[in-house]
């Protein structure tokens, strides 16, 4: 049995013609051999074309692969009705090539999982795109297996109407190249991140980048941003973008009403937020100016302008360098700076020093819940029993007691002023609060004062100068004070 052999490259057509008294029949073979057509055409008074002949010609033209049985009995039938036919007659079996090698990965895009209730790349149910989802985030962390190099196929082979094999053709093998932060595991095959970040394959190139910089603006070109690693943006970030970056984000332009956050430090020009701005930062926010945004931070929040109408809650400290805090409400766990607080118009400012913004959300729920009691209490109609009403009273007094106690090292009970505080602007320092009645000049900074009760006010301190230090050397002063009272006395 001869070993069959690879086919040439596929050629022009091959046209096999049959002449007889009564009509004519041409053979047509498709380049690639895959199939084959039949025109008939009548001619004089012969007869027409019957059966026999025409597997007599199927056998001369070596046609003998993929017979269609409707293509030859619609020829058959024309034929025998004197009018001109051209059918498709026999058809091989096309060689399937087998697949290239690729990568499966064992990583999902960022954003899908965000938002894994639907493909937010598609119409939602009302007709609605998601313009802003963009880019994939495959977001990967150091020792995470992120995917798997497939071997390329072998292919399935073919067949042509002679009966020729058509060799299969295996797909190509993956060139691909590690550049940075990824490794070929002890198997050959899989692929492991060896640091925080996000997977890209460009190319050949395949990585995993820990920074991800944007030249421009984050638009709709770019998209919104999910991402394991820190943030570069030399644009701005327009409105209605959501940006996420696990490290930091740095931002050279101005921010819109957005959703920023990261585990780091974030920075940026300015944030005009509209009202409906957010960020939550892991670490410190350092601005030129904000306005009309919510701003929450592990760390300090250090505006170098203005900060106006503003939410902000910071675990470190709240400094605002040249210029105002004004409007909204201010939360700083480590103290308050401001050149000017507040403003001439008297826009409603609260600052709260000294107290942890997580600690005074749960106030403010306990209290709520006490409030809630005492009404079911009094309400008319059914009583709420005693004895119960005072155990849960009990129980909700003693976890505000518990909160109050709570010590944090980084607390400091004070607001600097270097320049202006405006009347109008109410002050929370510890668990002392003051509406400023009339308006003041600076430098000075405001304490709690523990031995005549209200507010201190006393030459300006740094931020890093704690309360507690300051007001204990007003004690000892005071101590020495009346020591020296008793001993003149005794004298």
């Amino acid at each position: 049995m001869s070993t069959p052999q690879s086919l040439p490259p596929p050629t022009q057509d091959e046209r096999i013609e049959f002449k007889r008294l009564g009509y004519s029949l041409v053979l047509t073979i498709a380049g690639d051999g895959l199939s084959c057509s039949a025109a008939y055409t009548p001619s004089g008074n012969g007869a027409p074309l019957t059966l026999t002949e025409f597997q007599t010609f199927m056998t001369q033209a070596k046609i003998r692969e993929g017979i269609i049985q409707d293509g030859v009995e619609a020829l058959l039938a024309s034929a025998a009705q004197g009018t001109p036919v051209t059918c498709v007659i026999a058809a091989g079996l096309a060689m399937v090539p087998g697949t290239d090698g690729t990568i499966r990965f064992a990583v999902r895009d960022a954003l899908d999982n965000e938002n894994n209730q639907e493909d937010t790349t598609e119409p939602a149910g009302d007709g609605r795109m998601d313009l802003r989802r963009v880019q994939r985030f495959l977001n990967v962390e150091s020792g995470q297996l992120v995917g798997t190099i497939l071997q390329p196929g072998e292919g399935t082979a073919g067949k042509n109407v002679r009966g020729q094999p058509i060799p299969a053709q295996p797909g190509t093998a993956l060139d691909v190249e590690l550049v940075r932060n990824i490794r070929l595991g002890d198997d050959g095959v899989s692929l492991y991140a060896e640091a925080d970040g996000r997977l890209c394959w460009q190319g050949k190139e395949l990585s995993v980048e820990d920074i991800y910089l944007i030249k421009g603006d984050i638009d709709f070109k770019v998209g919104n941003v999910l991402y394991n690693g820190y943030l570069d943006v030399k644009g701005d970030i327009l409105d209605g973008f959501k940006v996420q970056a696990s490290k930091g984000i740095k931002v050279q332009g101005n921010i819109g009403a957005c959703e920023i956050s990261s585990g780091g430090t974030i920075s940026f020009c300015g944030l005009n937020g509209q009202g409906k701005a957010t960020i939550t930062c892991g670490g410190t926010v350092i601005a030129n100016f904000i306005h009309d945004a919510q701003v929450e931070a592990e760390g300090d929040v250090l505006v170098e302008t203005e900060a106006r109408n503003c939410f902000i809650r910071s675990n470190g400290m709240i400094k605002v360098n040249k210029g105002v805090l004004a409007g909204g409400e201010s939360v700083a766990l480590g103290g308050i700076e401001s050149s000017i607080i507040g403003t001439i118009s008297s826009l409603r400012t609260r600052l709260i020093a000294g107290v942890s913004h997580q600690d005074l959300t749960e106030l403010n729920r306990l209290f709520n819940e006490l409030k809630e009691l005492v009404a079911r209490f009094n309400a008319p109609g059914k009583p709420m029993d005693a004895k119960e009403f005072g155990r849960i009273r009990a129980e909700i007094t003693a976890k505000i007691q518990a909160v109050r106690e709570r010590n944090h090292p980084a607390q400091n009970t004070k607001v600097n002023c270097k320049k202006r505080l405006h009347e109008g602007v109410s002050l929370t320092i510890g668990q002392t609060s003051e509406d400023v009645r009339e308006g003041r000049d600076g430098p000075f900074s405001i304490i709690e004062n523990s031995l005549e009760g209200g507010l201190r006010y006393l030459g300006l301190t740094d931020l890093t100068v704690k309360a507690e230090e300051i007001e204990e050397a007003f004690r000892q002063q005071q101590l020495l004070l009346q020591k020296s009272g008793s001993e003149v006395q005794k004298s």
